[in-house]
């Protein structure tokens, strides 16, 4: 009599699964998912006091959808955006560099854009400080070349944000551009320029489709950290540039003016406004894999077989010609 071992194996299997991903969950849940519901619980117990009261309230959710804070959302979106687009502009070229070398010179320069990773980020915004600063070099070749004021800092300004973030978040826009590039097939810039193709049109309607898939990648690794990072505006910003959205739930939760309820249902929405990029990331991956599957591609084998059952024309012509004679 056989037995039955497959049910046994599997259950055995799925054991082992659950074993090896169990540290992970729990990480996940200890770290990520408490912490969470800590949040929300915070945001909906609001008192007048700025504290956490027994029942539920919305009364913080009310604060932060006024003016003051649609203003200070819309700037930080605004800075996000930028360096998106800018972290794109520049990485593009870079990733597309690495992609079409060989051999050393490729991890040469793929080792220089993952060494940023290995320094924490207050050390760059030191470097930056030294770079910036009033009396450095930059400012002074700046000034000589009659570019900007006398008068004029370029430390302390939106635009050494900025700068702090383009240069900061810049790889993260150069490894999913130079995956996607690698991938990418040249053949199809070449078949297009044989065609009639200009460059700028092999470009935009050949290149740039083909590794859009990365474009959106990167613009999704470099908008959430962008929208959620503090440290660069509070340590680089002056007066109106230090109050960006993540600022604000740093000053309500390690200031005088202590308000964890708001800080909560700040810290919420702003993991709600992270989550859409991604949303309609995976929205369109999913479209597109929908589109893929619509198109089914016959196997050689098939072809094979369905033209080995099709009678050769030959053979058609041949039984005609019997008919006729008949």
């Amino acid at each position: 009599m056989k037995q039955r071992r497959g049910p046994a194996r599997l259950g055995t299997s799925q054991l082992h699964e659950l074993l090896l991903t169990f540290p992970s969950l729990l990480m996940l849940v200890v770290l990520v998912g408490i912490p969470t519901l800590i949040v929300v619980f915070n945001a909906f117990c609001a008192d007048a006091r700025g504290g956490c009261a027994e029942g539920f309230s919305l009364e913080a959710f009310r604060e932060i959808f006024t003016l003051y804070y649609a203003q200070i959302t819309l700037e930080t979106i605004v800075y996000t955006v930028l360096t998106s687009f800018f972290s794109i502009l520049i990485g593009l070229p870079v990733a597309y560099t690495i992609a079409r070398t060989r051999g050393r010179l490729r991890l040469l320069l793929l080792l220089l854009v993952f060494i940023p990773f290995w320094t924490n980020m207050v050390v760059h915004i030191a470097a930056w400080k030294i770079v910036l600063h009033p009396d450095g070099f930059l400012r002074n070749a700046l000034v000589f070349l009659h570019l900007i004021d006398e008068k004029q800092m370029l430390w302390s300004t939106p635009f050494a944000v900025l700068t702090l973030f383009i240069y900061v978040f810049l790889p993260f826009a150069i490894i999913p551009l130079y995956a996607a590039i690698e991938k990418f097939d040249f053949r199809l810039i070449e078949s297009a320029r044989d065609l009639g193709a200009t460059s700028r049109q092999a470009f935009f309607r050949v290149f740039l489709p083909g590794i859009r898939n990365g474009i959106y990648s990167a613009a999704m690794l470099v908008f959430v950290p962008v929208f959620g990072c503090y440290i660069i505006p509070q340590l680089v910003g002056g007066p109106g540039c230090d109050v960006l959205y993540a600022n604000k739930i740093y000053q309500y939760t390690s200031t005088q003016s202590r308000n964890i309820p708001i800080a909560s249902a700040l810290s919420l929405f702003l993991l709600l406004v992270m989550l859409v990029p991604w949303v309609l990331y995976r929205i369109r991956m999913i479209r597109q894999a929908r589109q893929e599957g619509n198109v089914r591609f016959v196997p050689e084998s098939e072809t094979k077989t369905v033209s080995s059952s099709q009678p050769h024309p030959n053979a058609l012509s041949s039984a005609a010609g019997k008919e006729e004679d008949a």
